[in-house]
């Protein structure tokens, strides 16, 4: 499990919690708290090879909103590619990931770099192959103190 903090503009800080450091089962703020409790076993999804696709059910849960059903998580691995951070470059997995509703309505859409020798998301890719694509990296990854 990875614990991963975030800091936007107009919002408070949240930490996200990662399976594996690529899909998120937990996320704690100021706004609130959300659980995305998986219907099947994630450690099947891993490990990660180019090509691959795999789909798992999730219930999300808030204390804020009542279950309005599953929801699929849909991972692709579009392939390979490195990715900077500070003085080091890691070999990264491009992993589409794709949450769709029970109606089959995209809820979010995106595109993770995955490094699978730290087991953690590197940067995100949102609107890819668009003109208003952008990347959002992380600054610093540390281990968490034990």
């Amino acid at each position: 499990m990875i614990a991963v903090a975030n800091k936007y503009e107009s919002d408070s800080p949240q930490t996200q919690y990662l399976y594996a450091g690529l899909i998120e089962v937990f996320r704690d703020s100021d706004t609130g708290r959300l659980s995305m409790i998986p219907l099947g076993d994630l450690k099947k999804l891993f490990p990660l090879k180019a090509g691959a696709k795999s789909k798992t059910e999730f219930v999300r849960l808030s204390s804020k909103k009542a279950p309005k059903g599953t929801e699929t998580l849909a991972l692709a691995v579009k392939g390979k590619d490195s990715y900077k951070l500070g003085d080091c470059k890691y070999n990264v997995l491009v992993v589409g990931e794709t949450i769709t509703g029970d109606s089959g309505a995209i809820i979010d859409s995106f595109t993770a770099l995955y490094s699978p020798d730290l087991q953690a998301v590197l940067a995100r890719r949102y609107d890819e192959g668009t003109s208003a694509q952008s990347e959002v990296g992380f600054e610093t990854i540390k281990p968490l103190k034990e």
